[in-house]
């Protein structure tokens, strides 16, 4: 690097999707591999700023605490199954018990995920995390009381500390509390003694949150300084359709009982974010203004492998098909970043420059 050269503030954008993050960690694994064989790369320091949403939100804050990645994949294959317990069902009878049996209830509790990331994150705060390892968090939510956009902030901004006193696990509790799967987020308000708030998951709004990585960046930079931002999915099974008129009055069955709604608006959100995060960027290029955004190809699962993946499919064949599909677009990604003049080249750099993962790094 040139010595007057300005370093990039690097930005990584974290989507969600439930059980399908054990893809993103999986990405996350092999690239560290393959660019440091011998050694534990500590991926969250090689990023001034992490946003994420969902199980990209409780991704986001394990890279952010120095939580190794192999850890985080353990989480999702040894709880995954406990946590989502009673998954949505394929066949038509027992989707129908299903329902009945959730009618007035969510399909499963929070308490073993709580569990879970009380485990990782222990009393780890927003506010200690940062002091501790400066790096920026932006975690989605939606706030049930208000029906407004929510999102949890480290002091990377020293004026916006207002989230410095809740906790990572109450944090990451709020961020996936998906309807119909899992509980309202209930989590102690910092700022009023015995009061308790309710969130929603965030990927309601920003399943993607590359524009709100995007516009953080943008807020605490100088003009001058270039922005680097890497974009990751959860691998979505191929989705879309080809109806009949007579099709088009979707009910509660067609709609798998509001599921599919929800990955709809999901996968919606996710290519939409990230065309407007595009358009906006080539504006700011006409403008002067150095920031590359780069989104990482996913594979599309075949119809046999998609048979297997969903939000809450937590099965042994889920899971070996999303830890084989993120290694594998990881070992294409990284081949792409030996080559010159390609777009992955910006995550050779990214990747070259992590320190290692020392054990004073990990939650205390």
């Amino acid at each position: 690097m040139v010595q007057n050269e300005i370093k990039p503030f690097r930005v990584l954008s974290l989507d969600g999707g439930g059980m399908r993050g054990l893809y993103t960690a999986s990405v996350l694994s092999t690239l560290a591999q393959r660019f440091s064989p011998s050694n534990q790369l500590d991926i969250g320091k090689g990023f001034n700023l992490i946003a994420g949403t969902s199980t990209g939100g409780i991704l986001a804050c394990a890279l952010a605490a120095g939580v190794p990645i192999e850890r985080v994949i353990d989480l999702y294959r040894n709880e995954g199954p406990a946590i989502f317990r009673d998954p949505v069902p394929k066949k038509f009878t027992a989707k129908l018990k299903w329902a009945l049996r959730n009618l007035r209830k969510p399909a499963n509790s929070n308490e073993l995920l709580r569990n879970a990331l009380r485990a990782i994150f222990k009393s780890e705060t927003v506010g200690s995390v940062y002091e501790r390892r400066k790096i920026g968090l932006c975690i989605t939510s939606l706030d049930l009381a208000t029906h407004k956009s929510r999102v949890f902030k480290t002091a990377h901004d020293p004026q916006r500390n207002a989230d410095d006193g809740r906790t990572l696990e109450d944090v990451c509790i709020a961020t996936s509390a998906a309807p119909i799967v899992l509980p309202v987020g209930s989590i102690a308000n910092p700022h009023i003694q015995n009061q308790v708030s309710h969130y929603v998951d965030g990927g309601l709004w920003a399943n993607n949150p590359v524009l709100v990585a995007l516009v953080e960046a943008l807020h605490i930079t100088e003009a001058d300084r270039p922005v680097e931002i890497v974009s990751i999915g959860t691998c979505p099974p191929p989705s879309g359709g080809a109806l009949l008129p007579s099709e088009a009055k979707r009910g509660l069955l067609e709609w798998n009982f509001g599921i599919r709604a929800l990955e709809l608006s999901m996968d919606g959100q996710a290519s939409g974010h990230q065309f407007m995060a595009d358009f906006l960027i080539q504006h700011f290029h006409r403008c002067g203004r150095q920031i590359s955004l780069l989104r990482l190809d996913q594979s599309a699962p075949s119809s046999e492998q998609a048979s297997h993946l969903g939000l809450d499919c937590a099965s042994a064949r889920a899971q070996s098909t999303l830890i084989e599909l993120g290694n594998s677009d990881a070992l294409m990604i990284f081949g792409r970043t030996l080559k010159e003049n390609d777009s992955y080249q910006a995550l050779r750099h990214i990747f070259s420059e992590m320190p290692i993962l020392h054990s004073k790094e990990i939650v205390p």
